[in-house]
């Protein structure tokens, strides 16, 4: 008597024949996945040398010899204000300094000769003593005479307003024949130094824009480089916001144009729907030659992009990667085969 389950000799050979096949995955190539994240801020573009160029003496307008956009060269004359009053007091004061020298000529003699009689006790003590006294007068007298007539000269010399750097005339108030004041706005004149671009960007987003890959600044649909000055040390307690400073590296956009700053992370960011979590830590499954991988991203948060440092062309699962674990062996669907899969 036969005892226990006898089985089918079919149903065995049938057990035999099913294959086991490994499990099936799909995956793409981080340069496929990748993308960067851009952060941007308002900015405009400013230039320190923008000096509006005013009368320091009062004088009629002669001549204005500049139009709006000329350019001009550092030191050329823009603007000649009348100048005849300031020269006559300019030939006073010269011809007062003249005067005292001969004075002064005289009184060192006097003195010598004084000073030679009291040697020879023909004259007193209080006559060589008036003598020096007065010689340290006239010396002190021609020192004043000495700043007037270099006044005189200064006042001579803002008879003529100059271009204090070379640059583009953007303004021309000065009218021919009218009557300036000191202060009466005359030129106005454009540094051509580069310009630089200030921004006021958020505290929380200086971190990545101090190691951007990519930073520009784009304004009316054109793009320039830029690079980083400075980070000035005050934050805006009302926006939060801190002052930056850059610079153009290539071509400058014109003074007084407005844009944003736009700059991109370095490294690349992969989508966080192909995130995996093993053991409460969040990372990516990547294929390689047939094994399974888990790479650990400890900095990585749920539902936010993963930032990666991989190869372009590693291989990140992105179908099946939560049914596999770490180690295994598994097979990898061609694009024709996945798309029959989907199918």
């Amino acid at each position: 008597m036969k005892s226990g389950v006898s089985i089918p000799v079919f149903l065995i050979s049938l057990l035999i024949a099913v294959p086991v096949h490994a499990v099936s995955v799909r995956t793409s190539t981080v340069e496929e996945l990748a993308f960067f994240v851009e952060q941007s801020a308002p900015a405009k573009v400013i230039n320190y040398d923008h000096s509006l160029l005013s009368a320091q003496i009062e004088g009629r307008v002669l001549e204005v010899a500049v139009r709006v956009g000329d350019q001009v060269a550092e030191g050329q004359t823009l603007v000649r204000l009348e100048c005849s009053d300031y020269e006559y007091i300019r030939t006073q004061a010269s011809s007062a300094v003249a005067a005292l020298d001969a004075r002064l000529q005289l009184a060192r003699q006097q003195l010598k000769r004084a000073e030679k009689l009291l040697k020879q006790r023909n004259a007193s003590q209080e006559l060589r003593d008036q003598r020096r006294a007065e010689l340290s007068a006239l010396q002190a007298e021609r020192r004043s005479a000495e700043a007037a007539v270099s006044n005189a000269k200064l006042k001579v010399s803002r008879c003529k307003i100059k271009a204090p750097f070379a640059g583009t005339v953007t303004e021309r108030p000065a009218m021919l024949g009218s009557l300036a004041s000191v202060g009466t706005p005359l030129v106005k004149v454009l540094s051509g130094t580069q310009p630089e671009v200030s921004s006021q960007v958020p505290a929380a987003m200086l971190a990545s824009l101090q190691q951007a890959s990519v930073l520009y600044l784009q304004s009316d649909k054109i793009s320039y480089p830029l690079e980083v000055r400075v980070q000035l040390p005050l934050v805006n307690s009302s926006t939060r916001t801190r002052e930056v400073r850059l610079n153009f590296t290539d071509q400058a956009a014109l003074t007084g144009a407005s844009g944003r700053i736009v700059w991109r992370s370095r490294g690349v960011q992969i989508p966080a729907q192909y995130a995996v979590k093993r053991n409460d830590v969040l990372g990516l499954m990547i294929w390689q030659q047939g094994v399974v991988q888990f790479l650990p991203l400890p900095n990585a948060l749920e539902g936010q992009a993963l930032q990666v440092d991989l190869p372009a062309e590693a291989q990140v699962i992105i179908e099946g990667q939560h049914g596999v674990q770490n180690g295994d062996r598994v097979e990898r669907l061609e694009p024709a085969d996945a798309a029959t899969t989907a199918e």
